[in-house]
């Protein structure tokens, strides 16, 4: 009998103390890229990652709160700031996009509701039978909700006064989009999306966890650059009832094709009203990629929650006595 019990704590043991640890925080620290109508080499567009432009890596911080359901699920919330931007300035090798001459930088902060599925778990690295060191590998999936404003850059701090004139002086700038309307089309900053992603974690001494995320973020919105359709007729923004010097800079940062043949590039021909300006047909995205850093927060175990936690728990006012020492 002694052995058989000795046999039952020798199993149970173990996976009763790692299940006590069900809450984790940390930061997270790495690097953003998107997926949108900027982009590519020498075609319009390319499939998923391949239309990705590398040079123009951004940064994504966040932070993360998780908590574990129960094997092998859990739930976690993030809070994200990051940045994605694109220049057609990049783009070599395609006319098309080279005329157009437009680029964007936006900063976008993002709340995620986020399911895991652990598909794999260690939970004794090295199999020293004190489960400290432990390894998991998860997909996971949510909900977004992201605020995203795109700004374009102005190297020559172009200004125009109230009767709409060109005003120039000054140094680089960066113009926010939205309140210029450039394609005629209103759109929302605060936009859903979908994140999928993997990752892994190992923790270490039961207490810290270190691993490594990567996010494909799907969005609902073909605006996260500021491009998404054609280009808009010369007196759209004065029938949307903007004053004349919001006319001239929306105009300006709408058809950019002027600039880049002024600055020798010779590809004016793009730009006319009606003519595409972007692709209609996919909605912007955007990837990141960290390395998360975190602490584990010791709970309460099964036993002592079934016995001694709760408002009207049968043990929770009980006296206990001492034996008498004889």
């Amino acid at each position: 009998m002694k052995r058989i019990i000795l046999i039952v704590c020798v199993f149970l043991f173990p996976l009763a103390g790692f299940s006590q640890y069900y809450w984790d925080y940390g930061l997270k620290l790495g690097a953003s890229n998107y997926l949108g109508d900027i982009g590519g080499l020498s075609q319009s567009k390319r499939p998923f990652v391949l239309d990705m432009k590398m040079q123009e890596t951004r940064w994504a911080v966040g932070g993360y709160v998780r908590y574990k359901l129960r094997d092998p699920w859990s739930l976690e919330a993030q809070l994200n700031w990051v940045r994605v931007s694109g220049a057609d300035s990049l783009t070599s090798k395609y006319d098309p996009r080279r005329g157009r001459n437009l680029n964007f930088r936006n900063d976008i902060f993002q709340f995620n509701a986020m399911g895991e599925w652990t598909f794999f778990e260690n939970p004794d690295l090295g199999n020293t039978y004190r489960y400290e060191n432990a390894f998991s590998a998860y997909l996971c999936a949510g909900i977004s909700i992201m605020y995203q404003d795109p700004f374009a850059y102005n190297p020559n701090h172009y200004s125009w006064n109230a009767q709409g004139q060109m005003v120039a002086g000054g140094g680089p700038t960066w113009v926010n989009l939205h309140p210029l309307e450039t394609e005629g089309v209103h759109y929302h900053i605060i936009q859903p999306g979908i994140p999928i992603g993997a990752g892994m974690n190992f923790t270490i001494k039961k207490r810290y966890r270190i691993g490594w995320s990567i996010t494909w973020t799907k969005t609902f919105t073909d605006y996260l650059d500021d491009i998404s359709n054609v280009y808009p007729a010369t007196n759209t923004w004065q029938k949307l009832g903007m004053s004349p010097q919001m006319q001239a800079e929306a105009a300006y940062f709408s058809n950019r094709a002027t600039a880049a043949s002024a600055s020798g590039v010779g590809l004016d021909q793009y730009g006319l009203p009606g003519e595409q300006r972007g692709d209609v047909g996919n909605k912007d995205s955007f990837i990141t990629t960290t390395i998360d850093v975190g602490y584990v927060i010791r709970g309460k175990s099964n036993i002592y929650r079934a016995h001694y936690s709760g408002l009207f728990s049968k043990n929770r006012f009980k006296v206990r006595r001492r034996r008498a020492k004889f």
